[in-house]
């Protein structure tokens, strides 16, 4: 079973397996950018976790200079790749992983995380903050979203967990799997629930300065996701 134990690459090499698969017709749905993808700086602009890159095009093309997008799934490179030419910007998209970015230090202005590291069990997520602190450079923009795991609809898998820790089946009490569905077929999809604490101090930890924090919503007037507004300082 999904909610049982499993090792942190367990989870992710499975994330990556959901969205080979579901690559295409999740591009298709997702198609509107996240308006805080604006507050970009500029210059060259990494998104990661990109997906088909909509949120990394609609920063460009108010002020980047060069785009890269960056996804693991191999199907969503390829769909960013197109994406990026079918709108003229300078950039490319690869397949990599978040955990080893394929950068030199100090190579970004800009660096977008938009509901992509709560795909990563929390034990990686200090790891992928220094490697984006990295890359970036000093007084770089880096912004990031995540589900917040405030939302009615994870309540009970949050109980459900509780429950199964006192067995110890499981070890995290919000770790969630979410589904889609294609073609009469469910996928799993992992999440690591952050709270808002959680994301603001390994952002700290890994060298950030945060300039702002809080609670964000997608296409609609709520706050069900968690937002970090930062920068490199070294």
């Amino acid at each position: 079973m999904l909610w049982r134990k499993a090792s942190d690459r367990t989870k992710v090499i499975h994330n990556f397996e959901v969205y080979e698969e579901i690559a295409e017709v999740f591009s298709s749905v997702r198609t509107k950018p996240w308006s805080i993808a604006r507050f970009s700086k500029g210059g060259i602009i990494l998104d990661l976790g990109s997906g088909p890159c909509i949120n990394g095009i609609y920063a460009a093309k108010s002020r980047g200079r060069y785009l890269i997008c960056l996804d693991a799934s191999f199907s969503m490179a390829l769909i960013s790749r197109k994406n990026i030419a079918r709108e003229n910007l300078l950039g490319d998209a690869i397949a990599a992983d978040m955990l080893f970015l394929p950068f030199r230090n100090s190579a970004v202005d800009s660096i977008l995380s938009i509901a992509s590291l709560h795909h990563i069990p929390k034990g990686y997520g200090l790891r992928i903050l220094r490697e984006i602190g990295r890359v970036a450079k000093p007084r770089s923009i880096v912004i990031i979203t995540v589900w917040s795991w405030r939302q009615l609809r994870f309540a009970m898998c949050i109980l459900r967990n509780a429950l199964l820790y006192i067995f110890r089946i499981v070890d995290k009490l919000r770790e969630c799997y979410v589904p889609w569905r294609k073609k009469g077929r469910v996928y799993q999809r992992y999440y690591y629930l952050y709270s808002l604490d959680e994301l603001i101090d390994i952002c700290i930890r890994a060298g950030l300065k945060i300039l702002s924090s809080g609670y964000i919503g997608y296409l609609r007037d709520r706050s069900d996701n968690i937002y970090i507004f930062g920068t490199a300082v070294s």
